[in-house]
């Protein structure tokens, strides 16, 4: 009788040893689990990060390969024009600011400096500036 005791409470000792060591790899399993998990969100993040950098990427190398900027550039860069084109150079004050940061504001503020100045006058400014 007191051998099967001692057996029963080692059983029972057993038990709850490998029910605990299952407890605390399974915690274990979780928590690998949990940064695994996170480890994918933040590689799906960056991955849809990249492929919008990407598509950016193909927008702008589809544009600089296309007809309206190699004119563009030709008319910028080298002066170029088209046959039936005609150019009228316009110089900028040399008391005008250029902005970069919003180029509309620029030629909003230049029509409205302009509008006020009679045609006579504009077209004396155009000719006769930098004499």
């Amino acid at each position: 009788m007191r051998g099967r005791k001692l057996l029963t409470r080692i059983v029972i000792v057993l038990v709850i040893l490998l029910v605990g060591w299952t407890a605390f790899i399974s915690s274990k399993q979780l928590e690998r689990n949990n940064r695994i998990e996170k480890e994918v969100s933040q590689l799906a993040k960056e991955a849809d990060k990249i492929r919008r950098e990407n598509e950016t990427l193909t927008d702008r190398i589809s544009y600089f390969a296309s007809k309206d900027f190699r004119e563009q550039e030709a008319k910028d860069k080298l002066g170029m024009k088209k046959p039936e084109e005609t150019v009228l150079v316009m110089k900028q004050e040399p008391g005008a600011e250029v902005s970069e940061e919003n180029p509309l504001e620029n030629t909003e503020r230049a029509r409205t400096e302009s509008d006020v100045l009679p045609n006579y006058r504009k077209w004396w400014n155009l000719f006769f500036q930098n004499i």
